[in-house]
């Protein structure tokens, strides 16, 4: 937590840094800040991260002395022709310089000019600090400016005479240093390039595109993307094509000039080094996908509406559902117990057409397909004509599709979660930051989990590794953010316990929350919940109250076995199927999230 303040402090300087007026004179960090050493200024306002505080401070005094160097350019700088360069922004929102001066209260020229510079100084100057960051960054991890680099799980591959080379829009690399990166070997028969590693055998042959593979898998044969060459006395080889073979994720980032490779494997396993408590547990809890399973869950509740006045009325709900899944594949249905709830939503509801469909819904079904491989959700509803207002007839499947989902690649795991987590912001069209650093984002990311949920976190206890954080932990945490004295008042919680004992197949989990009564600070709120895992076995409790409000408390129950009954993949044929999403795939729900892109490039 520590570290991610002082990465906000960092980039909340970088930002400031950008108005030239904050840095007109050089005075030392701390004293910009108003502490009175630089102790203290780490103390407060870095969270007691000497490091972030340094870094701040470079970046404070290469901006100084970038300034200085600007000094000419300034004195040249022509505010107007800036306007109309088209590389303002200010300009695209107004008509003209005169109704900008007038909205930004500019009397003269001479503000004008002012505001022009500053806005200019600061593209300047965010321009200059990104290369140089991405300089000071490549350097540190290898590589070299002015190079197409290879990096492979965080750093560039040493390619000492021959370096790579993009041909035909496709990155090319020297088979041998390539290979040997991966612990691999090349060796010539004949005409023939043999690679060997990862325990796989590529068979290459220089002016062919075609690559000859043998794995555990067996042998085949394989466009590269791109023909083999001779350069300079190395054979150079499509660099997506052998990694993808040899088992990598393969990005490629423009900012640094490179194709970034990632051992998905080695990876997750280093992460999964510092969770073995956690994932023996997932381990346990996971289902063969090649097995079919049957899952019969009861739910049990009362909601209690609390009324002062009119006194309290109590509302049952409930609902049994039995679940059959295969792999990816998972079909649900679902009757549901809803005693009392028409008066609770005709008193909630103005609209008694929303209460007629929750009281149609008493003893009937959802049922529900979900078709992982294929990436379709199916649903029908018995009271959909009701809830959709006549749009569809009640019995209607409605067809959702979703981003394909494969059987995982090995066993399940905090480690897998976190790279999929972190991979997925690099992919697809809302991909942000820059692949290269992936791999410190991935230690950032497994640092700070490690922190609460690491093997390190856990203590046996009478048979069990248990994990507890309650008020006493968190206290300390706030401590060392805000410090001993600010502590009761950064604290939002009145009570606080998290519990997680862990056995050999099975586990027990105590949640109890309660934020504290602040008078317009939202709604005071208790979740106290508690329950066992088995890989056979649910069984949960949940009370939860909102203050004057209502008393919710749920029971829950799954009992699991194996089945010979397979799910569906798809509705039953001859019913009605309408995929209101037809025709607008790009908007469809997980449209957003696509697989790693095959980028020419590589």
């Amino acid at each position: 937590m520590k570290r991610v303040f002082s990465w906000l402090v960092t980039v909340a300087l970088a930002l400031s840094l950008c108005v030239p007026a904050l840095a007109a004179e050089s005075v030392p960090l701390w004293q910009s800040y108003g502490c009175t050493s630089e102790a203290e200024c780490v103390e407060l306002i870095f969270g007691g991260d000497q490091a972030a505080y340094d870094a701040a401070a470079a970046e404070q005094e290469a901006y100084n002395d970038w300034l200085d160097s600007m000094s000419d350019e300034i004195a040249a700088f022509d505010p107007d022709a800036y306007w109309s360069s088209g590389q303002c922004p200010m300009a695209e929102y107004y008509d003209s310089k005169e109704q900008f001066m007038e909205d930004w209260l500019l009397e003269t020229e001479e503000d004008f000019r002012s505001v022009m510079v500053d806005e200019w100084l600061s593209g300047q100057w965010t321009a200059w600090w990104d290369a140089h960051e991405t300089d000071r960054l490549r350097t540190e991890m290898g590589g070299t400016a002015g190079e197409t680099g290879i990096i492979l799980d965080g750093a560039y591959i040493a390619f000492p005479t021959q370096k790579p080379q993009v041909t035909a829009g496709v990155t090319m690399a020297p088979a041998k240093e390539l290979a040997e990166a991966f612990g691999g070997t090349v060796r010539r028969e004949g005409s023939v390039l043999v690679v060997e590693a990862e325990g796989v055998t590529v068979r290459l042959q220089p002016g062919s595109a075609q690559a000859e593979i043998s794995d555990a898998a067996g042998s085949r044969t394989a466009d590269m993307g791109g023909a083999c060459y001779e350069s300079g006395g190395a054979v150079y080889v499509p660099v997506r094509f052998l990694a993808q073979t040899l088992g990598c994720d393969v990005l490629w980032d423009s900012r640094f000039g490179a194709a970034v490779l990632l051992r998905r494997d080695k990876l997750i396993e280093k992460m999964d080094s510092r969770f073995t408590v956690l994932n023996g547990l997932i381990s346990a809890m996971t289902l063969d996908p090649d097995q079919n399973y049957r899952t019969a869950v009861k739910l049990d509740g009362a909601l209690t509406a609390l009324d002062s006045i009119n006194g309290d009325k109590t509302y049952q709900l409930g609902a049994d559902m039995t679940v059959l899944q295969s792999g990816t594949t998972v079909q649900l249905t679902a009757k549901f117990r809803l005693e009392g709830w028409e008066a609770l939503l005709q008193s909630a509801y103005a609209d008694e057409t929303t209460a007629q469909a929750w009281k149609s819904l008493e003893d009937t079904g959802l049922e529900m397909i979900y078709d992982g491989e294929g990436g379709m959700l199916y649903w029908k509803l018995p009271a959909l004509e009701l809830f959709t207002y006549g749009m569809y007839e009640s019995g209607t499947w409605i067809a959702m599709p979703t981003q394909p989902v494969t059987a995982l690649e090995g066993e399940p795991s905090v480690g897998a979660v976190l790279y999929a987590s972190v991979l997925s912001s690099y992919t697809g069209p809302y991909a942000w930051g820059d692949p290269a650093l992936l791999c410190r984002e991935l230690d950032t990311a497994a640092d700070g989990l490690a922190g609460y949920i690491g093997d390190g976190c856990f203590e046996k206890s009478a048979g069990y590794q248990v994990l507890h954080y309650g008020e006493e932990e968190y206290e300390a945490d706030l401590a060392e953010i805000y410090g001993e004295e600010y502590v009761d008042w950064a604290n939002e919680f009145e009570k606080l316990e998290l519990e997680l004992k862990v056995a050999e197949r099975s586990a027990t989990f105590r949640v109890l929350m309660q934020n504290r009564d602040q008078t317009g600070f939202g709604t005071v709120f208790l979740v106290d919940a508690q329950g066992t895992l088995s890989p056979t076995r649910v069984n949960m409790e949940l009370l939860l109250r909102l203050k004057n409000q209502f008393d919710l408390s749920v029971s829950y129950s799954a009992v699991t076995a194996a089945t010979d009954e397979a799910p569906a993949s798809a509705p039953p044929e001859g019913e009605t199927v309408i995929n209101p999403y037809e025709g607008y795939e790009e908007t469809a729900p997980g449209a957003d999230i696509m697989p790693v892109p095959e980028l020419d490039i590589i």
